[in-house]
């Protein structure tokens, strides 16, 4: 005899992860008033749900990372300012000479370093973290490599050579790029995981609560609509976008399902 799933019972709209968590906070909002009332199969798949709602919060809540722009130390920060000043000093050091009188040799040797070291400008200093230690290595190597610290040091750039590179080591270690950081962070939780988890819990909760439903006892099916109202409201049209704000998706994450996705049934017109 074959063994059936919720998921193979049940089927949901399609949600995004923000989606999820508004709808299951509805859901859970809405069963509170009515918990004494409820069986005894519902009270435990209500709490299943509660779970796999708070599990899915927790996992977009710590979603934020250092590369991405999140919260970094304080270590980091000021490590961050002290490069961005040295590639700006000698950026200015640079350009200081270009502005000697025409036919001047340093002038000449200024305008080639500036455009050999700093191509672009100085707009990689507002890059990520990671994504400016990257440019500043490159940028390291390539003075190293083709002689240009020699050049900068026949201008008297020797201390601004010097303090870069300081700076430059100093970043890469707060950065845990060239040396372990002091704690590891810890992997953010899946999204997917406990999207997934909640959609199952969803599902779930479904069925016990259709389950309970009485033809001869209308108070059941009562029940069943307050319910899964917040469900059974959601919008699933031709786009399996969730609700509109000012003509455009509430969430642009929402994207409509491949062509080749299957279609979620909707929850049934009678609730």
């Amino acid at each position: 005899m074959s063994k059936y799933t919720a998921s193979e019972v049940v089927q949901v709209p399609r949600f995004t992860a923000v989606g999820a968590m508004a709808l299951g906070e509805q859901l859970v909002t809405v069963a509170k008033p009515v918990k004494r009332q409820l069986a005894k199969g519902i009270a435990r798949a209500l709490v299943a749900l509660s779970s796999s709602h708070a599990a899915l919060a927790s996992a977009l809540r710590d979603q934020v990372s250092l590369s991405e722009g999140g919260e970094a130390s304080e270590d980091t920060v000021q490590c961050d300012r002290v490069l961005d000043g040295c590639w700006s000093g000698l950026h200015d050091f640079l350009t200081a000479f270009t502005k000697l009188p025409p036919g001047a040799p340093e002038a000449a040797e200024a305008s080639s370093l500036k455009a050999a070291i700093f191509t672009g400008g100085l707009k990689f200093l507002q890059l990520t973290y990671l994504l400016e230690w990257s440019e500043s290595e490159l940028r390291l190597q390539r003075i190293r490599k083709n002689g240009l610290d020699a050049r900068i040091e026949a201008l008297g750039g020797k201390r601004f050579l010097a303090a870069l590179e300081a700076a430059h080591a100093a970043y890469g270690k707060a950065l845990g790029v060239t040396a372990p950081a002091a704690a590891a962070a810890a992997a953010p939780p899946s999204v997917r995981e406990a999207l997934d988890a909640f959609t199952e819990a969803l599902r779930a909760y479904v069925i016990k609560v259709m389950g309970a439903v009485e033809p001869d006892e209308p108070e059941t099916q009562e029940l069943a609509d307050k319910l899964l109202a917040p469900l059974a409201g959601w919008s699933v049209g031709p786009t399996g976008r969730g609700a509109r704000k000012n003509g455009k998706p509430e969430d642009e994450a929402t994207a409509p399902p491949p062509a080749d996705a299957p279609t979620a049934a909707p929850v049934p017109a009678d609730l």
